[in-house]
């Protein structure tokens, strides 16, 4: 087998950060100094050794066996939607709103899980993050490119325009920019009733990254200003 190259690492090392991203959603820190991307890289260096070994003992195949199962059953224990169900139609049959809205859940429900397993979660594209100084006396603007990411529950998050957030926050030196799906009921009718929900992509700065937001950025305090921090990356999806 030919070495392992510098890239073969890399791929190795973002594609465990990905998958690892699904079951730990609230995983948001990715840059080197962190425990979480040194157990990655321990796991990838590992796996690698593995992969390139050819002496391996009867008893060590075994053992690496024996875990690759055990991860298999963790695997499967965490797979909420692995067993999904869907209507069944016949003639005469009476359909309620729960049947529709299940027709709708099982059908969003596939999708994400392509999205998720398949893809992976973080940006796909843009999304790109700066910082501009405010007006006279107002507070610096947080401004977002437009962009696609994907959740860690599988939903897309599409920034179709540059967005701004006007404020950062205060009395703090490291904030985190966010992104997450936003539903809205629309269209009410007289009786108050929403009969359309419209979803887009809501971006926020935080002090504390909550499950269900997506961390696309970093920003740190120098001074009056702030500045997105370059060591910290944002989880990505491989294309």
């Amino acid at each position: 087998m030919p070495e392992p190259t510098d890239a073969d690492w890399d791929d190795l090392v973002r594609d465990l950060t990905a998958r690892v991203a699904v079951f730990a959603p609230d995983w948001t820190e990715h840059t080197d100094s962190d425990p979480g991307v040194t157990i990655v890289q321990l796991f990838a260096f590992l796996t690698e050794s593995l992969l390139y070994r050819q002496d391996g003992s009867p008893r060590d195949v075994a053992r690496l066996r024996e875990i690759v199962e055990r991860l298999e059953r963790v695997h499967a224990s965490r797979c909420a939607d692995g067993t999904l169900t869907r209507n069944r139609y016949y003639t005469g049959k009476l359909l309620s709103v729960a049947d529709f809205e299940q027709e709708q859940q099982y059908l969003r429900t596939r999708h994400r899980r392509h999205n998720r397993l398949l893809h992976g979660v973080g940006i796909v594209s843009g999304l790109d993050v700066s910082v501009e100084a405010g007006q006279a006396g107002e507070e610096p603007v947080v401004v977002v490119s437009p962009g696609l990411a994907i959740s860690q529950d599988g939903e897309e998050l599409l920034l179709c325009e540059r967005a701004r957030h006007a404020s950062v926050c205060l009395g703090k030196d490291v904030c985190f920019v966010t992104v997450r799906l936003v539903e809205r009921p629309t269209n009410v009718d007289a009786g108050g009733e929403a009969s359309r929900i419209e979803e887009y992509a809501e971006i926020a700065v935080v002090e504390d990254v909550a499950p269900g937001l997506l961390t696309i950025a970093r920003l740190r305090r120098a001074g009056d200003t702030w500045q997105p921090d370059a060591n910290f990356e944002p989880a990505r999806v491989g294309r």
